[in-house]
């Protein structure tokens, strides 16, 4: 999983994205834009538990990759800030910053803290710059059309053209219904108002006492858009301290789990992903993938072999892995499933792949 940062200027979305990567990225110049790339680990106690119960050589926590891309001043006019966005284009989600506590603005006023305005704004940027690429397309596809190329798909100018339409009446087309044939011919333009999106709304101290209000009026605003909070700047100078200092801190601002966990919480469920392990002396590991995907395409998560060679898939849950102690145990009780092809893999199943290749 890939997710993409987008924020407007002094949304403090760089401190939340440093805070969930520990400060290790790396920077990216390309173009217009300027961003950042790191990795955010996905910490699971269940990984821990079963990392002591088979005291492994190694222990894997999940990943996924994530891009910050550079805040978008809003003197920018859109088909400039639609620059702003052409890097997070290859991600899988899109993760909107949005500011709420004092400070300034991205033309760099008092701020006025409207998460609803806010986001609007970004989604204005994000349509237009899909109306950018969907134009210059439809304009190539009704050229090919006029000179009876052998390459014109009619399918293709159907879908663009709606696209378009959809797009001009300023919605995403997350919104909009297009089906699996329709959507084969589009995929390659990497629509953004297309992908899943959430927000995280970034307080201060001051206004994170009264996130519920500000996450209530915004669900009423998107109630399609999943949305959380955290206070960044406040974790961020939190994860400096001792530990004893930490936890006090954390009681005094009323956090009751680090940022990085109800934000990858939240975009886990917002995005449709799961996650499973495999165990062993060598190694105990926790993988992503998408809900409902089945066997052998989490057999392809650990390596392409595996799901190219697919036989069948052991499979045991975690609770009952856990209540039992042991896979002996485990087995003895018949709670060790062999699987096929078919099998959609669930939160928390442990795998043991059989292959031949």
């Amino acid at each position: 999983m890939q997710l993409g940062f987008i924020g407007l200027k002094y949304s403090g979305k760089s401190t939340l994205f440093e805070l969930l990567t520990q400060g290790k990225f790396e920077s990216v110049h390309s173009g217009m834009a300027e961003y950042h790339r790191g990795q955010v680990m996905v910490p699971d106690e269940r990984i821990d538990r079963l990392s002591a119960m088979f005291r492994p050589k190694k222990t894997t926590y999940a990943y996924f990759d994530c891009i910050d891309v550079m805040g978008i001043p809003a003197s920018l006019r859109t088909d400039q800030a639609a620059k702003y966005m052409e890097a997070v284009r290859q991600t899988d989600s899109l993760v909107a910053v949005i500011q709420v506590f004092d400070g300034y603005d991205a033309e760099g006023k008092a701020a006025r803290i409207d998460p609803v305005a806010d986001l609007k704004r970004l989604e204005e940027d994000i349509i237009f710059a899909d109306l950018i690429v969907a134009d210059n397309r439809l304009e190539k596809v009704r050229h090919l059309k006029v000179r009876s190329a052998p390459q014109f798909n009619p399918k293709e100018l159907d879908i663009l053209e709606k696209c378009k339409a959809v797009l001009e009446e300023n919605r995403p087309l997350r919104n909009v219904e297009i089906h699996d044939h329709e959507d084969k011919l589009i995929r390659g333009f990497q629509f953004l108002s297309k992908k899943p999106l959430m927000a995280v709304l970034n307080c201060d101290e001051a206004h994170y006492a009264e996130r519920a209000g500000y996450e209530n009026a915004f669900r009423e605003a998107f109630p399609g858009i999943p949305v959380t909070s955290v206070s960044a700047l406040g974790e961020k100078e939190i994860q400096e301290l001792e530990e004893e200092e930490r936890l006090l801190f954390m009681q005094e601002l009323g956090i009751e789990e680090p940022a990085i966990h109800h934000v990858i919480a939240t975009s886990y469920a917002a995005f449709g992903l799961i996650s499973f392990f495999t165990v062993g002396e060598d190694e105990v590991r926790a993988w992503t993938l998408r809900a409902g995907a089945p066997a052998p395409e989490a057999a392809g998560t650990i390596h392409s072999d595996l799901q190219k060679g697919f036989i069948r898939a052991e499979v045991i849950a975690y609770d009952d892995f856990i209540r039992e102690g042991s896979m002996a145990a485990a087995k003895a009780k018949g709670l060790v499933r062999l699987e096929g092809k078919e099998y959609p893999v669930k939160d928390g199943d442990i795998l043991n792949i059989r292959f031949n290749v």
